[in-house]
């Protein structure tokens, strides 16, 4: 029988009630920390602050001069856009009662985001007003979709397919027929190759095109975002006041042990006495175990002894996450207003997605735009460098957006994928890898425990993070008894 997460979870909690594991379970002993957690984000965080809770002490090792990790606030940024994270569901219960916690205060952005009318559509360079788009020439949907924008597409497909209705039975073995790529499915559904490359592989969310990605995990991703529209009440899009860098650094702050910026993991060794992890500064650490929150694109440089089973160090090798380059932009003058049109908008070309920023003191007025290339189009940039990257981009919306010539200063460019500590934005399960590695992936190993994103099974984004949080804590809470 196969169990969710959150059924590992429930019943773990259970049976350490049971067991009578305490906040004073390992008080005393020695000045050497209980467990070692690598990484200061989302998930490293709630996994240290549980481990806290039960009496545990906690030794933190962050290799940035920041906490976080991919939750980014790009502060000297006008209207501090989000590099990474940038909102809250309202089914992010974990993340929302986090903020609560930890006294970081929750805001509805959905005016701000989404109450200045729809993003407008440029295709081939062109304008194309949404009201034209289904006569237009270069609409390559079938007759029933063709009212759909690029961006629907993809999503109303995946609508009429949701193989499994509960969302943590999506990697089980029964399902596997269907962990095949995105593209044979849409192709399946009457999709051509034009209308693939239009609606997903151009400003893709995984993978870089739709032959890199399981059917599975996109279906997963579909009901997950299902579950989130779905949960009732007023329009809500989430952010926590200041930006959502605000949570990670106040759960920093409520940790009692060390926090330890600059580490860089280079090794970890597992013994039958404790655990080791060696820092790229020669430093080394040692506990009773150790708790690794580090992407598998990171992870994969780091020496570990013994080795994972191979299953398991397949998994940590060969699944991709999605590259993601982001260029800042603020406007001089606010050319939106000359030619009439919304300054967010959705592009096949470079640009890729381009969203205002709101969220200074007046809600109405742009701070700044942000351009997000994704997949091929993020590569491209990363190739170019920083400099000539914010350059073409400021090029592409220029004839975009004629009215915007000359009045655009590229404040930042933020590149995921060539980030030493990320690798890229999110895993992406490809074809055949959800069966193959769904459940072996978060497994103890030795003395090494697993959480991040990527070994979420029921959640997403950032509430998949606190869910493997709560997985990890209590792991490690069970090995050390």
């Amino acid at each position: 029988m196969t169990i969710s997460r959150r059924d590992f979870v429930i019943a773990s909690t259970t049976l350490l009630a049971a067991a009578g594991v305490s906040r004073r379970a390992h008080a005393g002993g020695s000045g050497e920390p209980d467990v070692i957690v690598i990484g200061a984000g989302l998930s490293g965080l709630g996994t240290a602050l549980a481990l806290e809770e039960a009496g545990l002490r906690v030794l933190v090792l962050e290799g940035r001069e920041r906490v976080g990790g991919r939750l980014y606030t790009l502060d000297d940024v006008p209207g501090h856009p989000e590099a990474g994270g940038n909102s809250v569901a309202s089914a992010y219960g974990r993340v929302i009662a986090a903020g609560k916690k930890y006294g970081v205060e929750l805001e509805n952005i959905f005016a701000r985001a989404f109450g200045h009318g729809p993003q407008e559509l440029f295709i081939d360079g062109s304008h194309v007003p949404l009201a034209d788009w289904p006569r237009h020439p270069r609409n390559p949907f079938p007759d029933a979709l063709k009212s759909l924008p690029p961006w629907g597409f993809a999503d109303a497909v995946f609508k009429r397919f949701m193989p499994f209705k509960d969302l943590g039975r999506w990697f089980d073995p029964e399902f596997a027929q269907f962990d095949i790529p995105v593209y044979e499915f849409l192709a399946s559904n009457g999709a051509s190759d034009a209308a693939i490359q239009l609606a997903y592989d151009t400003n893709i969310s995984y993978g870089t095109t739709a032959h890199d990605v399981s059917l599975l995990m996109q279906a997963a991703v579909a009901q997950w975002q299902l579950v989130n529209r779905g949960a009732g009440g007023p329009p809500f899009i989430g952010a926590f006041k200041g930006g959502n860098q605000r949570l990670p650094e106040a759960m920093a702050r409520h940790l009692k042990g060390d926090l330890r910026k600059g580490q860089r993991v280079v090794a970890i060794e597992s013994r039958p006495d404790g655990a080791q992890v060696a820092c790229e500064d020669g430093s080394r650490h040692r506990a009773k175990a150790v708790v690794c929150s580090m992407p598998l694109a990171t992870l994969r440089h780091v020496a570990i002894d013994p080795l994972p089973p191979p299953v398991q160090n397949a998994a940590i090798r060969t699944i991709s996450y999605v590259p993601i380059t982001q260029v800042h932009v603020v406007p001089k003058k606010k050319f939106w207003e000359s030619d009439g049109l919304n300054p967010t908008m959705w592009t096949d070309g470079i640009a890729g997605t381009v969203y205002a920023q709101r969220f200074g003191p007046n809600p109405d007025e742009v701070m700044s735009l942000t351009a997000w290339a994704r997949g091929l189009n993020a590569q491209y940039l990363d190739l170019l460098g920083p400099e000539a990257a914010g350059r073409a981009v400021v090029a592409e919306l220029e004839r975009l957006r004629p009215a915007a010539k000359g009045a655009l200063t590229v404040a930042k460019v933020r590149s995921w994928a060539t980030d030493p500590f990320a690798a890229g934005v999110w895993a992406t399960f490809g074809p055949g890898q959800v069966t193959k590695f769904a459940n072996e992936l978060a497994k103890p190993h030795e003395r090494l425990f697993f959480c991040g994103e990527h070994t979420a099974l029921g959640s997403r984004g950032m509430e998949g993070a606190l869910e493997s949080a709560e997985r990890a804590a209590v792991e490690v809470q069970l090995a050390l008894g």
